[in-house]
Formats: structure tokens, sequence, C-alpha cells
């Protein structure tokens, strides 16, 4: 993944590959403007959180944000995803209820990583499902009355009302390219077609001139696995750490623990979604020896996955924070009730 982002990427092969890739996204989002293929609308407002790039631009965190700002409210959100590294997925009912708003009601390699994560930290209903709008249509049916839909962006197959582009890092489109010859999903300029950019503090203003905010992501804690206490940043500086995580993007975790002053002696990556087995535990077992380290440091997501494992593990537990969150939902509401929406 790091390739996609460095100055002499890619190989010239690859570049005719891009191109090719970028006319397929155009003709296929063509097929889907001219009916060819359908796109189903819900009653209920639709929120899309995507981006142009593929791996981590706190799609997730955002999501989070916005349920909880929404049911406070006094809206009824759900969270609406594809549910990417489901086990076994074709063996479970599809669409899936992962909570409707209690927390999670099925394991974690059911619902998928980042499903079963949201579902611990909202009181948002979380669906899952291959085809997003089979999703909406039935939390609509269990009462859910705003959608807002995860990873989003090239998801045609349902009518949005809002879309909201996450951009992250200080060069979030790479090289520029389409796949493979880069990070992006369809060209460029088709970010253009979003409503409004949430971007980190780091990343530089949106290429498009579309209204935007920034978001932080915050440390709030450090998290015993298994457990509900938490020690202090400042503590745990003071002890030998190792880290680990199975991101698309690791290299900015790894950065964002030196921000917050957690320097680990040695840091694994696994790969995006990774599937925790016996092997890569005994893996972790062996890396945090080679490490001599006392505690090792993973993210939320990872941590779901991680039930059962007998190593003294840190949880780094974050929360996306608008710096106006005010003026970010106020200009939520006003798209919406542009398309007729009473917030």
């Amino acid at each position: 993944m790091r390739l996609l982002y460095a100055p002499n990427w890619p190989p010239f092969p690859l570049k005719p590959l891009g191109h090719f890739y970028a006319f397929l996204a155009k003709l296929r989002r063509r097929l889907y403007e001219r009916g060819f293929f359908k796109t189903h609308q819900v009653a209920s407002p639709v929120i899309s959180i995507g981006n142009l790039a593929v791996g981590g631009n706190r799609k997730t965190p955002l999501a989070a944000w916005l349920a909880e700002a929404l049911t406070e409210k006094g809206l009824k959100p759900a969270i609406l995803s594809r549910g990417y590294g489901r086990k076994r997925e074709r063996l479970f009912k599809d669409p899936l209820v992962v909570s409707l708003g209690a927390g999670p009601v099925v394991r974690p390699e059911v619902a998928g990583d980042e499903p079963y994560l949201l579902a611990q930290r909202t009181s948002a209903m979380v669906v899952v499902a291959r085809h997003r709008y089979l999703a909406a249509q039935l939390a609509e049916s269990l009462g859910a009355n705003m959608m807002i839909l995860d990873d989003g962006f090239q998801r045609l197959d349902l009518h949005r009302d809002v879309d909201i582009l996450a951009l992250a890092g200080t060069k979030p489109f790479g090289n520029g390219l389409v796949l493979p010859a880069g990070p992006l999903r369809e060209n460029l300029g088709a970010g253009g077609r979003a409503d409004f950019c949430l971007i980190a503090e780091d990343t530089p203003p949106n290429p498009w001139n579309l209204p935007q905010f920034v978001a932080n992501l915050k440390l709030t804690g450090l998290r015993p696995l298994g457990s509900d206490q938490y020690i202090s940043s400042s503590e745990a500086q003071n002890l030998r750490l190792a880290a680990f995580c199975g991101l698309a993007k690791p290299w900015r975790f790894q950065k964002s623990l030196h921000n917050w002053g957690l320097v680990p002696v040695a840091f694994r990556a696994f790969p995006d979604h990774a599937r925790y087995d016996q092997r890569i535990w005994a893996e972790l077992t062996k890396f945090r020896q080679l490490a001599q380290a006392q505690w090792l440091l993973t993210t939320p997501k990872d941590a779901v996955k991680l039930t059962g494992l007998n190593l003294p593990i840190l949880v780094v537990e974050t929360k996306l924070r608008p710096l106006e969150p005010e003026k970010l939902l106020a200009h939520l509401y006003s798209l919406l009730a542009r398309k007729g929406f009473k917030i």
C-alpha cells in the first residue's frame, strides 16, 4: 500500500492499467446514471461517507461521531456497511443486523471488524450487506429514519442525498493515479461530486474548492484488553512498548503513536482486516518476547478480534473531534433541507 504513495511509483506497465480501471469506473457510473443499472431509493435520507482512495481515511470514526450526533438530535440513525473481512460471509444471513442500538448481537467474525466496532461505540443500528440498498431497506423496516452509508462514495446501487468525502494525511491521493498504478478508485476529478469534505489537521485543502471542515483524531486513553479501566498516556510513556495493527495504512497509526508520545521499540503490521488466528497469536507472542516489551499497543479495530489472547495488550482508544461541530452539522442539515428533509 505504501508504494502507491511513493513519488517514483508506478512502474510503466501499470499506468495503462490504471487508465483502463478509471475508464471502467466512469463507464459504470454512466450506466447507473442512464438507468442501465438500478439505483434504489428509500424514504429516509441517506448520508454517504467515503473517499477516492483505498485504505483508511477516518471514515469509520466519522461515521461513529455522526451517528452519535444524530442520535442526540433525536433521530434514529442506522449505519450501513459492507462488512469487509466477514468470515464465511455466504453462510450467514444477508443483510445482517449487527446491532439494534444496544451493542453487537453477533460475533466480530460474522459482522466484520469495523461494523462490530461501530456497534460497540455507538447507540445506532448497524446493518451489513453486500448490497447496501438491502441493508437500508431492512434498517428502515426496523425503525431507522436516517441512513449513514459507510464507505459509500462508489456505492451506486443506493441513492445518496449527501456525499461527504473523508480525507486524511499530507498526501490523501498518493501519486494521483488510479488502481493499480495508484491508490485512487476513480479519477481525481470525481471528487467534485461530493457535497463537502472532512479533512485532518495536516491535510491540504481539497482540490475541488468544496466546503470543508477539519477534525482531529484525539487520544482518549489506553485500556488493557478485556478491561474497562484506563491508564494515562503519561504512565504508558514510562513502559517498554511494542505495537501492531492490521490497517490499510499502518504507518499512520505509527505516526499517531509518536505524536501522542508513545514510542514503541518495535512495530508489526498485518494486512488490513487481518484475521487473528492461532498462527498470528503465536507470532505476536514471539514478537513481544523479541522486543522485550511490557505491553503491546494496538487499535480498537484490531482489539475486537483478540478475545481470548493471553498477552498484555493496551488498546489505544481514540475519538474523532471536529473543530467546529455545530457548523458542520448546520451545513449538513441545510443540505438535507434542500432535498426536502426536515431535521
